[in-house]
């Protein structure tokens, strides 16, 4: 109806039109389908549909070497896009033939549907045809589920367990149902991945038929995990004939001779990530060169964890080959005996590093750069995660604030402009952004409410700003204050352009040292994510952004929302070894801890 809404009847349409069906207006609304649109469809080429199947289905393109707990796609019902893709499979044969491709790619069999739907299912699991029955135990649905894949590849006439690569199933279930387990695997000779119980890493005599079917079976696995105890299984990868196209190794608790583990190591031509954690048999002596030896492989990731024994010197000694310098991407360094001063002796050999991961307790300060001419500013151009997490010791005294040496040599080489491609930094000190920003110190607790004179540029000269090159001084006075907002607290401003070197009133200017401190913020990335966690309170979480144009000058500090959750950030390992690249730790750096952004923007 055209008229004005005054000369309308009730209840008809508003001006424009409307779609009463739809909830549009008119001119927004939907089209029909027709015969054409039927024919369109029948004409899109195998490709296209495969991409609207993967829309359907997002968990059918899961291709990660991640846990089943681990890979889970959020905010979704995996449960109820698996029902969707296998209802595309029964429309017509063209859709038939892509749709299975999918269906039977990447098989995850997920406990509970995450919506309303499993409150109606678990009514209807309750419900027995026995009168008396009628409140029995409910049956295991992720049992039943199992049981039913089994059943259906095993019977297929077609062999689609050929299709299948992927098989990720609930902790309970792979170590509650080995026999229906082993049954399915046996039908899937392509599997490149599957979720095993931790007895089969183990050499547990009650997983060694399982064990012994995924040998048989499963000639391409891409991941496996020994653990204590299966030192002797591990010694069959030297043969050559067992799971020889092996991409990610994990080795936990594992005591072996350095020559055998470098036989292993030597047999497994598509190695690309290592994680060795929990050993003291691993040592420099593993990764030097030797001539009667095969030479450490080379890899993308290389995490080691509570390995003592291996110093900068041993991981120099193996980075002297070119393979190794060229292929290595994400190096974790968690409770080893490489030091924080030696880092970038080993930094200027890889090239093509991507993460950095450092993670250790200090007992005494730094060296300082006369104590220790070696000692030189991390620089790296293609560095863009950095995990700087020192704590002290528990030997260490409470108060000797042994850690500040070590955030302070951070700051001078962030300061220093030689990080410059770097994205994000994790540190455990809570009060490391006032470093990149050049704040003052706090004022002492007794002089809290009371009129306190201005400070002059004379009398701050007593606490000097943040190390800038090129006199760095790592073991200086820490310049910390209480953790608290940085939206209360306003930065210097910039120095003008046109700069008078006696400027009026500067003989009680307080900012005036602090003003040529602030130069260094423009040395820092474009971007600088700063996620931050103080070392008593495990769930105090903060999050800071620092943005520095080149050109630009200033800073400002404000609150804004929650950080991004997982899934829209792009993982750190692309060999499912996410967790360990953070030191075990992925959730405690989430979002679901509580985690406060503040963001820092230039100009």
């Amino acid at each position: 109806d055209s008229r004005p809404d005054l000369y309308r009847s009730p209840g008809s349409p508003p001006s424009g039109g409307y779609d009463a069906r739809n909830g549009l207006p008119g001119n927004q609304c939907q089209p029909r389908p027709s015969r054409a649109s039927a024919a369109a469809l029948a004409q899109l080429p195998g490709s296209i549909l495969q991409r609207i199947f993967a829309s359907v289905c997002p968990q059918s393109q899961d291709e990660s070497y991640g846990t089943c707990e681990q890979s889970s796609v959020e905010d979704a019902c995996m449960l109820c896009d698996l029902r969707d893709l296998a209802h595309c499979v029964a429309v017509c044969r063209k859709w038939k033939q892509e749709a299975v491709k999918l269906l039977y790619h990447s098989i995850r069999i997920d406990s509970v549907h995450y919506c309303e739907l499993e409150a109606v299912l678990a009514e209807k699991r309750k419900r027995r045809s026995s009168f008396f029955d009628r409140n029995g135990e409910p049956e295991d649905p992720t049992q039943a589920r199992l049981k039913l894949l089994s059943r259906a590849l095993r019977e297929d006439p077609v062999r689609r367990g050929r299709l299948v690569q992927f098989l990720k199933i609930p902790y309970m279930l792979r170590e509650s149902c080995q026999a229906d387990l082993a049954r399915t695997i046996a039908v899937t000779p392509n599997l490149r991945y599957v979720d095993l119980p931790e007895g089969l890493f183990t050499d547990e005599p009650a997983c060694m038929t399982l064990r012994l079917e995924v040998q048989a079976r499963c000639l391409e696995l891409r991941k496996m995990t020994y653990m204590g105890g299966s030192e002797y299984s591990l010694q069959a990868l030297a043969s050559g004939r067992v799971w020889t196209n092996l991409e990610v190794l994990e080795l936990i608790r594992i005591d072996m001779e350095p020559a055998m583990l470098r036989q292993v190591l030597g047999c497994l031509g598509n190695l690309r990530a290592l994680k060795i954690s929990e050993t003291a048999s691993v040592s420099d002596e593993t990764l030097v060169w030797d001539e009667t030896m095969p030479p450490f492989p080379p890899l993308e990731e290389f995490i080691l964890t509570n390995v003592p024994n291996v110093t900068a010197e041993g991981l120099k000694e193996w980075l002297v080959l070119p393979e190794a310098r060229q292929a290595l991407k994400v190096l974790t360094l968690n409770g080893t005996g490489v030091r924080v001063w030696t880092l970038q002796e080993l930094v200027s050999y890889v090239p093509h590093l991507k993460h950095l991961s450092i993670i250790d307790s200090a007992t005494a300060a730094m060296p300082t750069a006369a104590a220790a001419p070696s000692v030189q500013p991390l620089c790296s151009t293609s560095l863009e995660t950095l995990h700087f997490e020192i704590t002290a010791a528990p030997s260490a005294p409470k108060y000797s604030g042994a850690t500040a040496s070590y955030y302070n040599y951070l700051a001078s080489s962030l300061l220093s402009g030689g990080l410059p491609h770097l994205r994000a930094v994790y540190v455990r000190d809570p009060n490391f952004p006032d470093l990149l920003l050049g704040l003052p110190p706090p004022a002492p607790a007794y002089a809290d409410g009371r009129a306190a004179r201005p400070a002059s540029s004379g009398s701050s000269r007593g606490f000097p700003a943040p190390m800038l090159p090129p006199q760095p001084q790592f073991a200086g006075a820490s310049r910390h204050r209480p953790q608290g907002s940085l939206s209360s607290l306003n930065p210097p401003p910039p120095p003008s352009l046109n700069h008078n070197p006696n400027p009026r009133f500067s003989s009680n200017n307080p900012f005036a040292a602090a003003a040529a401190a602030g130069a260094g913020f423009l040395n820092l990335p474009a971007k600088l994510e700063v996620f931050t966690k103080g070392d008593d309170d495990q769930l105090d979480w903060s999050f800071v952004q620092v943005g520095g144009v080149g050109g630009g000058g200033g800073a400002g500090a404000g609150m804004g929302g929650p950080r991004r959750g997982p899934g829209g950030e792009r993982p750190l390992s692309s060999y499912g070894l996410g967790a360990d690249v953070l030191g075990g730790r992925v959730d405690g750096w989430s979002s679901g801890a509580g985690a406060r952004r503040s963001v820092l923007v230039s100009g």
